[in-house]
Formats: C-alpha cells, sequence, structure tokens
C-alpha cells in the first residue's frame, strides 16, 4: 500500500522559520530603540527554545507560553519594558513573515498532484494561517491541523488523534509524517505508530533514541521517495 497522506510540519520544513524569526527580532529591538547584538540573539534563541520544548511536553501551557514569553526573556536581559507588549510586536512582525525554505512551493504543488497534503503544527493559529496565505501555498493542504486550534500538541499522541479522526477516509498505514524535528515530528509520529521521514538538510548526527523511519536532505528528494515506497 503506498502512502496517500502527507502530513507536513511548517515551521524549518516549509517555511524558513529562521529567517523570519531573525527579521521579526531585527524589527522589535529597532522599535524598542535597543541594540540588538549576537549575544541577545542567542540568548533568545536559547531561551525560546527552551520554552517550545516545555511546551512539546506539555510542561507548560499555550497561555502561559505566549504571556511569560518575552517579558522573562527582557528580564533576563535587565530592559524595561514602559509598559509595552514586546511578544504581541514581535508576533505581528513574524506574522507578516512568510520566507519559504528552497523548492518548497514547487514541491508541494508537485506533491499536491498525485497525494492529500495536511498541515501539522505548534505554531500560532493567526500567524501560520496568513504566512500560508501570503506565501501562496494554503491551497496545496486539504487542511490545516493547528494545535492552538485543536487543543493539543505535538508530540503527543492525542494530537495526532485528533488530525486521523478529522481526515476523511483516513488510513494509517497510507501516512506519514514529515518534519525536520526529532522532538517534536518524529517522536509525534513513532507516538502515533505512523511512518515517519526526518528533514535534515544540515545532516545534524542524531544521537537520540527517536529513530525516523526515513531521512532526506533536500525536499526534492520527497517526490522520488515517496513513489518508491510501498508500505
Amino acid at each position: 500500500m503506498s502512502y496517500k497522506f502527507l502530513l507536513f510540519d511548517l515551521d524549518n520544513t516549509i517555511f524558513d522559520f529562521d529567517a523570519a524569526e531573525a527579521a521579526a527580532l531585527s524589527r522589535l529591538f529597532e522599535q524598542l530603540n535597543i541594540p540588538l547584538t549576537q549575544d541577545i540573539r542567542r540568548k533568545y534563541h536559547q531561551f525560546n527554545q527552551k520554552l517550545w520544548q516545555m511546551y512539546e511536553k506539555d510542561e507548560i501551557s499555550r497561555s502561559e507560553l505566549l504571556e511569560a514569553w518575552f517579558p522573562l526573556f527582557f528580564q533576563k536581559l535587565r530592559v524595561p519594558l514602559h509598559g509595552l507588549n514586546p511578544g504581541k510586536i514581535y508576533r505581528g512582525y513574524l506574522q507578516e513573515g512568510h520566507q519559504l525554505l528552497p523548492d518548497a512551493k514547487f514541491i508541494l504543488q508537485q506533491l499536491a498532484k498525485s497525494f492529500r497534503l495536511f498541515a501539522v503544527t505548534n505554531g500560532i493559529s493567526a500567524t501560520q494561517r496568513q504566512r500560508l496565505d501570503d506565501a501562496g501555498i494554503i491551497s496545496y493542504f486539504d487542511d490545516l491541523f493547528i494545535s492552538e486550534e485543536i487543543g493539543h500538541q505535538k508530540p503527543a499522541k492525542s494530537f495526532f488523534d485528533y488530525v486521523f479522526a478529522h481526515i476523511p477516509n483516513f488510513e494509517l498505514a497510507e501516512a506519514v509524517v514529515i518534519g525536520d524535528s526529532l522532538s517534536s515530528d518524529i517522536l509525534g509520529g513513532t507516538n502515533a505508530h505512523v511512518d515517519t521521514i526526518w528533514y535534515n538538510p544540515d545532516f545534524v548526527p542524531n544521537h537520540s533514541s527517536i529513530h525516523p523511519i526515513y531521512q532526506i536532505a533536500h525536499l526534492t528528494d520527497l517526490p522520488q521517495l515517496l513513489s518508491n515506497q510501498v508500505v
């Protein structure tokens, strides 16, 4: 039985989230009239990554993540906010960043001819929907599954149970999760007993206990891989 349902992560799988994040952060600090040094960028990335990992592990709620995100970070930097809401400002800028990874639009366009495509993301709902629309790729997806909207997040099995229950004529053996994150996408697919494809363009060594079924370095590898696999 061949694959029919492709469950795509979005950030750093379809979207160049790193580029969008860097641009949004620069615009935020420019608006706040605060110099954005490489050290601050590094600290922000580490802090942000830690919070999202806590969210994935269900250690904090989405509201706690969004409310604590920037105030805590600026508190660590000892920067007064003077009543401003940097998180809201940043998310507004991030929402405008819809840079795609190389070949992403072309590959989605090609795959949509033969497969049913779905987005599965932990990102913020308004941000993801606007970026998909602005990038001109929303029409390639049959449906969007966003953790903020469905009340569960990757890698929880409950997230994927919801997804599977809301895809018409879904068959587990015909589905595959495609994403860049071992701890979110690949572990999530493993938890849900569905095949996985790890998008690993930087050839990062996998020293974890999480093992994808397949691994690719380029999105252009997908059509051939998918056409060759029979499960």
